[in-house]
């Protein structure tokens, strides 16, 4: 893919200004030295991509009164676009959060940049041929060295999205899972738990590591507190759960990611076993602090760890200031809170 020029950054900027202006046909565009102020770059720069703009009858200049808009803005006058490749394991879909993908749709649709999803198992050439005016791409699920080797041989702004292993000079936008096993065990100890059990997850699964790193550092500053952790693995899980529950059920607190609570909670029901009076929830847990999930929680002892900021719009945003304005890409880790349950109550 040819490299983008700044005539052309320049040219989707003032796009976007046209956009976030609610503007018309009809309607005059901010002055150049007020347009200077949104996007940084010269005036000759600015002047040029005016230029071509008006070549293509978008907007029409009249010397003494301003630029104008001539036209509404329609996709294929964008010529630009964001790809998001999903890479699924061999023979394993990988899934995006729900609303996700409508979310980066919608916000794209906003910044006139068009947006194409791609699902792979691996680099090929539904990827090469995706690339057609293509300024920048977004990468989730499953990378490998060789998959991000061949990536990054295109050359072309990329963003990692989510939890996943670090590769070198590609920026990620991450969720800190440590930071929230460590909190959630630092609120149960808080509570009075003198001994916690941490049920994981099988040691494949991205959070699993991060889970446990996260609650083994809060135990090292509570010298006096026991800590035990098994995963859950293999396929008789409500079997393997409820043994655990006989062994480890007097510890005073259990620490469980967000699926295996499910499975938790279903195994109690199954077995008519009363759930833990001390839980703590890590992970990525925001869809449980709508209202329509609030009653699975349990008591007010149930600690949730949740992330307010979004992965996918941080990422959105990064790209789109990358694209536009220039501002170089950054690794992020978005940080957790403890959700507020009297909050939820009172929205009921």
């Amino acid at each position: 893919m040819a490299r983008q020029l700044k005539y052309d950054q320049v040219r989707l900027a003032i796009l976007n200004i046209i956009a976030e202006d609610h503007l018309q046909p009809g309607d005059r565009l901010p002055s150049v030295r007020q347009l200077l102020t949104r996007i940084p770059c010269s005036m000759i720069t600015l002047r040029k991509a005016l230029e071509m703009l008006e070549n293509e009858s978008m907007l029409s200049r009249c010397i003494g009164k301003g630029t104008f808009l001539k036209q509404n803005i329609s996709a294929p006058d964008r010529n630009g676009k964001i790809l998001f490749i999903n890479v699924s394991r061999k023979g394993k879909n990988s899934y995006l959060p729900p609303g996700s993908l409508e979310y980066m749709q919608f916000y794209f649709n906003g910044t006139w940049l068009d947006f194409q999803y791609l699902q792979v198992e691996s680099f090929s050439d539904s990827i090469l041929k995706s690339l057609d005016h293509v300024l920048g791409i977004m990468l989730y699920g499953w990378l490998t060295d060789e998959f991000m080797c061949s990536m990054k041989a295109l050359q072309i702004p990329m963003l990692i999205v989510g939890n996943s292993p670090r590769f070198n000079g590609i920026p990620q936008v991450e969720l800190d899972i440590c930071a929230s096993a460590e909190l959630a065990a630092e609120q149960l100890i808080h509570k009075g738990a003198g001994s916690l059990f941490l049920l994981n997850s099988h040691p494949d699964y991205y959070m699993h590591d991060a889970i446990s790193a996260g609650i083994e550092k809060t135990i090292s500053k509570h010298k006096n507190v026991e800590f035990k952790s098994m995963d859950l693995t293999g396929p008789d899980q409500p079997e393997q759960l409820r043994r655990m529950i006989e062994q480890f059920g007097h510890y005073d607190a259990w620490i469980f990611e967000l699926g295996n609570y499910f499975t938790y909670l279903g195994t109690c029901r199954y077995y008519s076993l009363e759930p833990h009076p001390l839980i703590g929830i890590v992970g990525d847990c925001g869809n449980i602090t709508y209202p329509g999930h609030y009653l699975i929680l349990g008591s007010d002892n149930t600690i949730v760890t949740v992330f307010r900021q979004s992965i996918f719009k941080e990422a959105c945003e990064q790209l789109k200031g990358q694209i536009m304005y220039n501002i170089p890409l950054a690794s992020v880790s978005i940080q957790p809170e403890i959700e507020n349950r009297n909050k939820n109550k009172e929205s009921l």
